[in-house]
């Protein structure tokens, strides 16, 4: 489960299908993701920080977008 990146949606007030709107993904991505079912692409990645005002290394465990 990546918990970072659901506080983050949680504490912009999104609900995962908010989220998936803004990011212009479909809401099962999205929670594929959340729940760390499926690892994201780093374009994912740094469209979801942006999104969210972080960085993708606060979001996806320390990891680099590259």
């Amino acid at each position: 489960m990546n918990f970072e990146l659901l506080r983050a949606i949680k504490e912009k007030g999104f609900t995962q299908r908010d989220f998936a709107t803004l990011v212009k993904d479909h809401e099962s991505i999205v929670s594929r993701i959340v729940n760390g079912v499926w690892i994201p692409d780093p374009a994912r990645k740094i469209r979801y920080a942006k999104v969210l005002g972080k960085k993708v290394e606060d979001l996806f465990d320390g990891q680099k977008a590259f």
